[in-house]
């Protein structure tokens, strides 16, 4: 077997995947841009988010021209990309904590009162995309499947036989889960892997998830400073990076094949975080 590419699983077109980034980038510029402020920064900040417009462009004329391969420019522009994203997510968040912490008076920290939006973001746009574009549990099971292959090829430590066969099942059971009227034949096949009724344990989990989160959160803010709030903020702030390549490798021009650039994707991320938390928390401290 052989990993699968995303774009022959949901047959992507390439000019549909520019729009979409064009289209959703705009989209994050215009939130964050419609809060004004003069503090250098929001100017930081605002530099960033408009530079998301400026590498969704540079992709769009590496997309468009038949002399090179636009392969170069995609790989290395998507994680920066990326970070930016991020970064708008963490003022959008902060924001709205802002925002009810003056509307309703309470004495609290807007980190605190944002806090609560990291998980409901990220189960909140698996669940509206199983529920609506009907493709989050098709996505999965092709991240487990390309993951079974990868750990086929490798050898770690004499577990990749249970690696291997691990992330096939529960390709198996994403497939069996998912609400898709058509499941593609790439990945149809896993249906036998599993029992009729398996099925993922996921209001189980969501529900231990999210009384282990409160209970966290509830911790630091009896016994911590802000400064320690704001670091476990951005740390859980990191994982939202899921749902952002979610929406860039379904719908956008990135890839969620071996071919990224690895390790430098998560440093850039990390950099990106710690440019909001230099920005972007202590207006909001």
């Amino acid at each position: 077997m052989e990993k699968l590419d995303p774009n022959t699983v949901f047959d992507n077109e390439r000019s549909d995947q520019v729009d979409f980034e064009i289209a959703f980038t705009a989209f994050v510029v215009t939130i964050v841009l419609s809060v004004s402020g003069n503090d250098f920064g929001y100017t930081v900040l605002k530099a960033l988010v408009i530079s998301l417009s400026g590498f969704t462009l540079l992709r769009k004329m590496a997309v468009s021209n038949q002399h090179t391969s636009p392969d170069k420019v995609l790989r290395w522009t998507m994680p920066f990309i990326q970070a930016i994203t991020l970064v708008a997510l963490v003022q959008i968040f902060m924001q709205f904590g802002a925002l009810v912490v003056q509307q309703f008076s309470l004495p609290l920290s807007p980190v605190v009162v944002a806090s609560p939006l990291v998980p409901m973001f990220f189960v909140g746009v698996f669940a509206f995309h199983e529920k609506v574009t009907k493709d989050a549990s098709i996505y999965l099971a092709l991240l487990c499947y390309n993951a079974s292959e990868r750990a086929r090829e490798a050898d770690i430590f004499g577990l990749t036989n249970d690696l291997d066969d691990w992330c096939l099942n529960h390709a198996a059971i994403f497939v069996t889960f998912s609400n898709s009227e058509s499941i593609p034949p790439e990945l149809a096949w896993l249906e036998h892997r599993v029992e009729s009724e398996a099925s993922p344990p996921l209001y189980g989990l969501f529900a231990v998830g999210a009384v282990g989160y409160v209970l966290i959160w509830l911790l630091i803010s009896w016994a911590l400073g802000s400064a320690v709030l704001n670091l476990v903020f951005l740390f859980f702030i990191f994982f939202t990076k899921y749902p952002i390549q979610f929406w860039y490798s379904r719908f956008g021009l990135a890839r969620i094949t071996p071919d990224r650039s690895g390790w430098i994707d998560g440093l850039i991320v990390l950099l990106g975080l710690l440019a909001a938390n230099l920005t972007i928390l202590p207006r909001y401290g």
